[in-house]
């Protein structure tokens, strides 16, 4: 019969588990407390911007994009952004824009869109 190897002490193991113990006890707390923060904090609704970010000359026109931002805790679908400049108005629907995230979309534009507004124009729940 082989001889066995010395194990560590017993007081040793006892006291490592404790504290592994401990910090799962530690992490699992934690996030069903964040959990239930979460699920307790009222809702925002969804809140939309656009502004153009970067703009483009092609052959066609200008193309200019626009960065649609949701700061609010509900998914907005069929987005509708409208940019005007001048007498040109150019339009854009973008299928969603998620809870705090956003979306990019693109509008063209025959002249230079820097002077142009953009807006979000309406949208509907997912």
């Amino acid at each position: 019969m082989p001889a066995r190897k010395k194990s560590a002490p017993a007081a040793t193991r006892p006291m490592l588990q404790w504290l592994m113990a401990a910090v799962g006890a530690v992490v699992t707390l934690t996030a069903v407390g964040i959990v239930v923060w979460e699920a307790l904090q009222p809702p925002s609704p969804t809140a939309l911007s656009a502004r153009i970010v970067a703009i483009q000359s092609t052959a066609a026109g200008h193309v200019a994009t626009v960065r649609v931002r949701n700061d609010g805790d509900d998914t907005a679908a069929a987005v509708d952004i409208e940019g005007v400049l001048g007498d040109q108005t150019a339009t854009a629907t973008l299928d969603y824009v998620p809870a705090h995230g956003h979306a990019r979309a693109y509008l063209r534009f025959d002249g230079d869109p820097r002077a142009a507004t953009v807006a979000v124009k309406g949208w509907s729940a997912p």
